[in-house]
């Protein structure tokens, strides 16, 4: 039935100046009710920071970064130039700068040169993770490095050029049909000629050039050592990692390329202890 409202409709339906009281009140408690106080990095994950080697690119991490994504973390994966240290060490400040909060960086092989080098201008890392990787010291090469080791399988006589393959620029890849021999040998072959597929072309001038300053004599470390690598020979892994006080695992039949590939989850729960025991 249409018609004004009854007596006993308006009675029982608040003012609008009850509702204007009781809106101002409400407004007034929550703005005065002490906030919960929420820390924003309490239960936030480290920022996992994976930096390839030479003759690799970021795809190489692929396991790794399902692993981790698994689990939680968030991961950068800065694509490298392979030109030169220094301006490696810069794509990867540039990459990080933007990104708050603290960090793991992850190196294999060149890559450990670049994250011992980036490591020693950035107060938010929080730990470094090498695998099967350079450890430098300021003014060392990675020529420096080899002396006394077994050589790299790419740089079987005649050298140049080994098994590389030289572009009209003068950078190098290894040659694909030596590539699962000298860098991947524990892989399944479909997988080792992926990884030779997507190879940065690399300067040679790597080897030959000094580190500048370091991180690792301040920031924890922990090391996975390939004990098959036929690229950076196991014992020279475990002097650098020993020289570094490096937390060590051994991953026993795994090659240069073993770590991030065939022992992907180990390396996951390596990373993972390095965030927790450095939290």
């Amino acid at each position: 039935m249409s018609g004004a409202p009854t007596n006993r409709a308006r009675k029982h339906r608040p003012s609008s100046r009850w509702l204007v009281m009781a809106i101002t009140f409400l407004g007034t408690a929550l703005a005065t009710w002490p906030a919960p106080v929420v820390s924003a990095t309490a239960d936030a994950h480290p920022t996992i920071v994976l930096v390839h080697g030479a003759f690799s690119a970021p795809s190489a991490w692929a396991r790794v970064v399902t692993g981790l994504h698994k689990d939680g973390y968030v991961t950068v994966t800065p694509t490298l130039g392979l030109h030169g240290v220094a301006s490696d060490v810069a794509i990867t400040q540039a990459v990080l700068d933007p990104v708050a909060g603290p960090k793991i960086l992850v190196g294999h092989s060149y890559g450990g040169f670049v994250v011992s080098n980036v490591s020693a201008n950035r107060s938010d890392t929080r730990a470094l993770v090498y695998t099967a990787a350079f450890i430098p010291d300021q003014g060392e090469t990675i020529n420096d490095l080899g002396v006394g080791y077994a050589p790299a399988a790419f740089l079987a006589p005649p050298f140049p050029p080994g098994h590389l393959l030289f572009d009209q620029n003068g950078l190098a890849v290894i040659d694909p049909a030596h590539f699962r021999h000298d860098f991947a040998q524990d892989l399944h072959p479909k997988l080792a000629a992926a990884l030779a597929a997507a190879q940065i072309p690399t300067s040679l001038d790597l080897l030959f050039t000094p580190s500048g300053p370091v991180g690792w004599h301040t920031i924890p470390s922990w090391y996975a050592v390939s004990g098959a690598d036929r690229i950076i020979d196991p014992k020279s892994q475990q002097a650098m990692a020993a020289r570094a006080h490096s937390t060590v695992e051994t991953f026993d039949d795994a090659s240069h390329a073993g770590g991030f590939t065939h022992y992907a989850a180990q390396l996951v729960k390596l990373i993972e202890r390095a965030a927790r025991a450095t939290d």
